[in-house]
């Protein structure tokens, strides 16, 4: 029911665009708390696009869906290097439904949750 979209901006910072499929919703999540809506029309007129390819019809209930910018309450980054692991573990905490309750001083485990992940072929656990 969520489809994520880690987005690299000009090979210098990672955001995640999420699209909550059931509650139609696209929302963007940047650990530096940007508030531009590019991503996120991108990723919806990408549903749309989708939509109309493999099953032949418009996305329905376009005027039902919401486009959400950076809320305040989404974690941040306090330094110029950490938003790839921020946005792993943005998809990684919204994939269970668990609350964006990370912050910087987690960051050092996170990577690591990350590293063993990789090291051991599976998701993020």
């Amino acid at each position: 029911d969520k489809v994520f979209f880690p987005i690299n901006q000009n090979n210098s910072h990672w955001v995640c665009v999420c699209a909550h499929m059931q509650e139609k919703r696209v929302e963007l999540y940047d650990s530096m708390g940007s508030q531009h809506d590019f991503y996120v029309k991108c990723v919806f007129q990408y549903l749309q696009d989708e939509h109309k390819d493999k099953k032949k019809t418009p996305l329905p209930d376009l005027d039902e869906w919401t486009l959400v910018l950076t809320q305040p309450s989404t974690p941040r980054q306090r330094n110029g290097f950490d938003c790839g692991v921020f946005t792993c573990m943005f998809a990684d905490f919204l994939s269970q439904d668990y609350p964006l309750v990370f912050s910087q001083e987690h960051i050092t485990q996170c990577r690591e949750r990350i590293a063993l992940s990789i090291m051991n072929g599976v998701a993020i656990l």
